[in-house]
């Protein structure tokens, strides 16, 4: 069963504490009225006699009594000695008459006065087995004798438990003697000593709460600061579901977005250096080449044949080639990487897109001997909805590299098909040279040129590359597969070393493309 959300709160917790604290302080102090202000004040001995000697002590006092009835001297004198035992519990004894009269007593001097009879009645009843010595007999007046008296036990007229009643041994407590003084004394010392406890007790309440509220914000507080001081994978541990434990969540969510922020940050810049470096090298070659065949035709032009003249002004040409690709995709990546790139989405057939970009590409294959194929499923082929510009790119840049790295009288080939859930699949398999498996997962990396992984070298050990459609940025691929990430998909490779390479992508099909084919026929 889930709590209430009330429950969770900071204030019910501490109310709660403070009402469980204050809970245990009225238990103890309740206890502590009940074993000091409600409990009588009993020595061992005095709570043995009355526990367990008393009642046999009478009886055998009642029996030895027996024969002292008309001898008022003796009965005293007998009721004294045993009074001097009992009196320091607070005991009196008195004989009474079957009629209810004063025969003597423990302290004749008073309560032959006070007390001259007794209502025979009662005394009777109070004989009795199952008389109740807990009742009071005269409710009206708490402190009267009879409600004080806790044995009754009949004097016979011979020893005979059958024979008549010749008298009452009666034993009651002693009448306390308290003045209403002392009472109000009594009373006002009690309130203080309530007042001073529960202050004390609300005071040690605060500081335990303050200090178990201290504890858990100092902890969150040393979190905060040792990520501030650069420990960005410190944590809060704090699991509760109060305001603290939220806050700590919070401050856990806020780390983890600062610290992917902080490595987003690092791989920019650690990118932005190698994009640096690796511009500059790829700049300088290009550029120390025209300078080369540049002061080649200076100075020595007018030696040089046509034939030469013509070579090396091609050659500038192809560097200033080079230099326009490479700053066109340095734009367009740096456009994928800030954001700035926006997709024109439109349905069309991808068939007729495809066709167009091998038209392209055909005085390429042809020049290199590799033959351009399209394979699709005609008219069962649904339209995608996709950036026709961009992918137009994306298949552009896959056949030119499997022209590049192909051989003569090899082929590219692209492959469209429907796929279940509303996809089109797109492949450009090549029947190059292969990749090799180190390679692969670097392939997409930017500025990785397949310096290693797209030789068309057969000597082992050696990676050149004899570049065929002239100098690669190494920025094609990373383009390419940012453009299919752009369309909910991921572009993908396998490849076999000597035999060639795979790359192939997704795009999502045309939500009407069903409609349109239908109205086409």
């Amino acid at each position: 069963m889930r709590m209430p959300a009330f429950t969770r709160t900071l204030h019910f917790r501490i109310s709660g504490l403070f009402l469980l604290l204050l809970a245990a302080m009225a238990g103890g102090f309740w206890f502590w009225l009940n074993e000091t202000m409600f409990q009588p004040n009993m020595a061992a001995e005095e709570e043995d006699y009355f526990e367990n000697r008393s009642e046999g002590e009478l009886d055998s006092l009642a029996i030895d009594l027996v024969g002292s009835l008309d001898r008022v001297a003796v009965l005293n004198d007998r009721l004294a000695d045993y009074g001097k035992k009992v009196g320091r519990f607070g005991v009196e004894l008195v004989v009474y008459d079957p009629a209810g009269r004063n025969l003597g007593s423990t302290n004749p001097d008073s309560m032959a006065v006070v007390l001259p009879t007794v209502a025979d009645t009662l005394l009777q009843q109070m004989s009795l087995p199952d008389w109740d010595y807990s009742s009071y007999p005269n409710p009206d007046d708490v402190d009267a004798y009879v409600n004080r008296i806790f044995e009754v036990d009949r004097i016979l007229v011979a020893d005979d438990p059958d024979s008549s009643t010749a008298a009452y041994l009666v034993a009651s407590y002693r009448p306390l003697t308290i003045g209403i003084e002392e009472i109000e004394g009594d009373e006002r010392a009690l309130t203080y000593q309530a007042v001073l406890l529960i202050l004390v007790y609300s005071a040690l309440s605060g500081l335990v709460i303050m200090a178990w509220l201290s504890r858990r914000i100092s902890q969150l507080s040393g979190h905060m600061e040792a990520f501030a001081e650069g420990n960005l994978a410190r944590r809060a541990g704090d699991g509760s579901q109060d305001e603290i434990g939220r806050l700590g969540r919070r401050f856990n969510r806020m780390a983890e977005s600062i610290e992917q922020m902080v490595e987003k940050l690092q791989l920019k810049e650690q990118f932005q250096r190698q994009l640096i470096a690796n511009i500059s090298h790829d700049l300088r070659t290009p550029m120390a080449s025209m300078r080369g065949y540049a002061e080649t035709l200076t100075l020595q032009g007018d030696k040089l044949t046509k034939d030469d003249r013509d070579r090396y002004l091609n050659i500038i040409a192809a560097n200033l080639d080079h230099l326009d690709n490479l700053i066109d995709h340095m734009l367009t990546l740096s456009r994928f990487e800030s954001g700035q790139t926006v997709f024109q989405m439109e349905e069309f057939p991808l068939a007729e897109l495809a066709d167009s970009v091998l038209t392209r590409c055909e005085p390429l294959g042809t020049e290199a001997g590799v033959a351009l194929n399209l394979e699709c499923g005609g008219q069962d082929t649904p339209m995608v909805k996709a950036d026709p510009l961009q992918i137009a790119q994306v298949l552009q840049n896959l056949v030119e590299n499997g022209i590049k790295f192909n051989r003569p009288g090899g082929k590219v080939t692209i492959r469209i098909a429907a796929l279940e859930g509303k996809r089109v699949a797109i492949g450009v398999t090549d029947t190059g040279v292969g990749i090799p498996p180190e390679d692969l997962p670097h392939i997409f990396e930017r500025f990785y040129t397949g310096d290693k992984s797209r030789s068309r070298t057969t000597t082992p050990g050696v990676h050149t590359v004899k570049l065929h459609l002239g100098q690669s940025s190494g920025l094609g691929l990373a383009i390419a597969a940012k453009i299919v990430a752009g369309h909910d998909g991921e572009l993908q490779v396998d490849s076999t070393v000597g035999k060639g390479t795979r790359f192939h992508f997704t795009l999502p099909a045309a939500e009407d493309s069903a409609a349109m084919e239908g109205e086409g026929s």
